[in-house]
């Protein structure tokens, strides 16, 4: 499988990684990427740097659209003249198969950054979802995680709030365990960030035993106990509501992204 990304930002790069530890070969992998940093970066892991008018005389599986959604469509038109026959993917938020040139030719995708570590969650679209473009995708991202194939494109808008962003989401509350942990901890923070991994890696473990979250919970609390007060205090402040405040809110800024180009 050759492939080219078109752009190497943060979601690229997730996946070059992913895929290289699955097995392919970084001779199979081209970047093109105008980023001085970004291409010293990619040189160290062996990959090809190619120019954009390379596209004319070099043939690919796919080619991985990955730039910023105000570059996207002149970029697809860029690739739709130089290699007219290329199966094109795109990375690009918010912005639907319709927009661009070839919509019959575009497969989307949406993956997180987890396809780094081959445990990534990755939604795909296409008109056309029995094409040989959209067969070599799901394999692609088969690779580098699971793969959810999408019957509506609209649903690429939640997905990109609950999944894509929702990593974020999660990091951010993450991040006020690890710096309560840390004031107990304050003179080993090394020893801090060791216990918080493994407390992390415990929560994935308890999950994979037992996939039904009231059951872990009612696991942990007692009746008037610590955790049962720590739990009415969340529900009073309206956990729900202010996760789903931030999926909506990642979600219009999709359809807002889309509605811009």
């Amino acid at each position: 499988m050759k492939i080219c990304f078109l752009g190497c930002g943060n979601i690229a790069q997730a996946i070059i990684n992913g895929l290289l530890q699955s097995g392919i070969l970084s001779s199979d992998i081209a970047c093109i990427e105008r980023n001085e940093q970004r291409v010293e970066s990619l040189k160290m892991q062996n990959l090809k740097i190619i120019e954009l008018e390379s596209l004319a005389s070099m043939d690919f599986d796919l080619i991985m659209l990955a730039v910023k959604p105000k570059d996207a469509l002149s970029a697809e038109q860029s690739i739709s003249k130089l290699a007219p026959k290329a199966n094109t993917l795109s990375l690009v938020a918010g912005i639907g198969i319709e927009k661009y040139s070839r919509p019959n030719a575009i497969v989307r995708a949406m993956p997180n950054t987890a396809c780094a570590f081959r445990k990534g969650v990755t939604a795909l679209y296409a008109e056309d979802q029995n094409s040989s473009a959209f067969k070599t995708a799901n394999n692609l991202f088969s690779k580098v995680g699971h793969v959810l194939a999408l019957q509506n494109e609209d649903e690429m808008h939640r997905f990109t709030s609950i999944i894509g962003s929702g990593q974020a989401f999660l990091f951010k509350v993450l991040n006020i365990y690890l710096q309560e942990l840390e004031k107990i901890a304050i003179t080993n923070e090394a020893a801090a960030k060791s216990m918080f991994q493994d407390f992390i890696s415990s929560l994935s473990d308890s999950f994979s035993q037992e996939q039904n979250f009231e059951s872990l919970i009612n696991k942990i609390k007692s009746p008037g106990g610590t955790t049962q007060a720590g739990l009415e205090s969340l529900e009073k402040n309206n956990l729900d509501k202010i996760l789903q405040d931030a999926f909506q809110a990642a979600e219009d800024r999709s359809i807002e992204i889309s509605n811009e180009q």
